[in-house]
């Protein structure tokens, strides 16, 4: 079971200070100039800031005194030209943050998905990696991701200039304060400062409150009256999947679906956990917030008329070095608030970093594959033992098989038999944990993994096909063969559909995510264009498990005639539920709860009345009687 959210968990500062540190590496790592950038627009932003003071100032304390329009105003149109000129090269230096920062996104998400690929099979459906990646959408699941490090960062750097901005300013006014024996109002200074550390204390505690309900896992008990987990049922985990919401139709379940979704917003229950706990915190963090404005405000001003009434301040000087005491207490406050949101958010992304710096277990091995012009080749399990990730039992025992090369080998057994975890593992997408596969009398672990897997053809029962280009889909690759591609199609039982497409034919698109012209296919057309990339590679070893489950007898019947006069004499595995499927091949393997029970063929296995083979295909012969 996955551990509670440690989001809100006190960390040493250092922690805390290296959690950012790896964060803001990262980005760095994916965008060089992105921190100049965002230093340039800080500097940018509190320059113009101070500037419009200055300007103020300046003019105000010359209106107090001797001055003529046309010296003062021209000074002003100065002033004015120059912030303006400084403001829209700010606002063309923020445009371009924002589009770097949507990039930078793009190329952090993209990052985790290439490490998702390129991950261990046997890792990714591992239970430590769905435990992290819960990990990772919980913690994530409410702000903006790395929008908010980018944000927060960025205030923080904005903060930090603009106090030592202020501070500069500031310098002759505290010169002031020493020449006018003020020192005692530094005490002044001191008090603002411990109003404002026992305001971010309460901050804190009612910002605890406020997330609480962000971060905190729900209890069995709390989960009955949250709304949220039902709605997954009909929109999917992530977004709106539309074929979700059939059985709902069908079986007329809006009122039990309204019971535990809308239904839920009306309990007390939901109102005080959601809506009562984190909205106490809500206000008491924003009452705080306000009130620390205003006191560092109202004290900054005090103390500067303080100052003034000791002696000759000009009034323009006097708003002037307010405002900047003002600001050095009000921006300390934002930068330590701030600074925590960007702790916390830097903290939200140590899940995907953990992600990012996951090695593989699976040894890749070192040997060459021999490349054998003859594709003569030999495989041999030797007593293979697995069990899936997490699982206690085994999904194969003590199975062992030999086939030679251009053999026709049909695998037939229940569900759960362990006919596709065969596949799996012959493909080397998990390593047995008892026992050895052999190519040649070579343990298949040794050999160069990239290598090894270029053996291997394969229509897996739940293939994927891209929204691209038909060609692209087949060829498995953005360069391919256009007559390959036709002739592959051709031989997968495409044909006809195919010649349907016209003039675009095989530079067709699949599906609509891309453009409205999208061609929309079957299941079993899907199954066809799924076996024709299987043809494209003209790897040794093709592996087809239920390749032609949508399909019609006839059409089935049809791919298997096809297929096996195109697969020549490379070896082929079939798996399939319809045992008349399996006639032509060489070879039957019949698997039973994780063992390999029966070898033999067609007929040998079918005048073993006892067997395994044969109960199977009297319950099907129903369907056979015809043949």
């Amino acid at each position: 079971m996955m551990e509670e959210s440690k989001l809100l968990e006190k960390l040493p500062l250092k922690q805390q200070l290296d959690q950012i540190r790896r964060v803001m590496q990262l980005i760095v790592d994916l965008d060089k100039n992105y921190v100049a950038w965002n230093v340039a627009a800080s500097l940018f932003s509190a320059a113009l800031s101070y500037g419009g003071m200055i300007l103020s100032a300046y003019v105000l304390n010359r209106v107090s005194g001797d001055f003529t329009f046309a010296g003062l105003f021209g000074k002003i149109i100065i002033g004015v030209v120059l912030l303006s000129l400084g403001g829209s090269l700010l606002s063309i230096l923020n445009r371009r943050i924002d589009l770097k920062s949507q990039m930078l996104s793009e190329k952090y998400e993209a990052l985790q998905q290439e490490k998702l690929m390129k991950m261990d099979f046997s890792r990714i459906t591992s239970p430590e990696l769905k435990e992290l990646q819960e990990r990772i959408r919980m913690d994530n699941n409410w702000g903006a991701g790395l929008f908010t490090v980018f944000w927060c960062g960025k205030d923080v750097l904005e903060s930090v200039i603009r106090i030592l901005g202020a501070v500069v300013i500031s310098i002759p006014m505290f010169s002031y304060f020493q020449r006018a024996d003020l020192s005692w109002l530094g005490a002044a200074v001191l008090f603002l400062c411990l109003l404002a550390g026992i305001g971010l204390k309460l901050y804190w505690y009612f910002q605890k409150k406020s997330q609480y309900i962000m971060f905190h896992r729900p209890t069995a008990e709390e989960k009955k009256f949250l709304w949220n987990y039902v709605w997954e049922f009909a929109y999917g985990s992530d977004v709106y999947q539309y074929k979700n919401g059939k059985d709902v139709r069908i079986y007329n379940s809006y009122d039990v679906m309204k019971k535990w979704t809308l239904g839920k917003l009306q309990t007390k229950e939901f109102f005080d956990f959601v809506i009562k706990k984190p909205g106490i915190g809500d206000a008491g963090c924003y009452g705080v917030q306000t009130a620390l404005y205003v006191l560092t405000q109202i004290g900054a001003y005090g103390i500067v008329i303080l100052a003034a009434l000791k002696g000759n301040m000009p009034v323009g000087s006097l708003i002037l070095y307010a405002d900047c005491l003002a600001n050095i207490m009000i921006q300390t406050v934002y930068m330590v608030t701030t600074g925590a949101d960007l702790s916390l958010a830097a903290r939200k992304q140590v899940g995907i970093l953990e992600l990012l710096e996951l090695s593989d277990e699976m040894y890749k091995g070192s040997l060459p594959m021999e490349k054998r012009s003859d594709n003569e080749y030999h495989i041999a399990f030797r007593n293979v033992s697995f069990k899936y990730p997490g699982s206690q039992e085994y999904a194969l025992k003590n199975f062992s098989l030999e086939f030679q090369v251009g053999e026709k080998l049909a695998i037939v057994g229940r569900n759960g038999s362990g006919k596709t975890t065969m596949i799996k593992l012959l493909c080397r997408l998990y390593d047995p944990d008892e026992g050895e596969i052999l190519v040649n009398g070579v343990d298949i672990k040794k050999f160069r993994h990239h290598e090894y897997v270029k053996l291997f053809s394969v229509v897996f029962q739940d293939y994927v096909l891209f929204s691209l280009m038909l060609a692209e889909n087949i060829a498995a690759d953005k360069d391919y063969d256009g007559e390959k591609v036709r002739r592959c199609l051709m031989g997968a039982g495409f044909g006809e559909r195919l010649k349907d497409l016209g003039e675009k034919g095989i530079t067709s698109y699949l599906y609509k995510n891309y453009t409205d012209e999208g061609i929309e296919i079957s299941g079993g057309e899907a199954q066809k264009l799924a076996i024709a990339r299987a043809i494209y590679k003209e790897a040794p070893f093709v592996l087809l498990d239920e390749p032609t489950a949508a399909l019609d007898p006839i059409a089935e019947a049809e791919i298997y005639s096809n297929f096996d006069r195109i697969a020549g004499s490379k070896t082929a595995i079939y798996i399939s539920h319809r045992l008349s499927s399996c006639r032509f091949c060489d070879k039957i393997a019949v698997f039973d709860k994780g063992r390999l029970v029966q070898t033999g063929s067609h007929e040998e296995l079918l005048a073993d009345k006892g067997g395994v083979y044969a109960s199977l295909w009297n319950a099907q012969a129903k369907y056979y009687q015809a043949e």
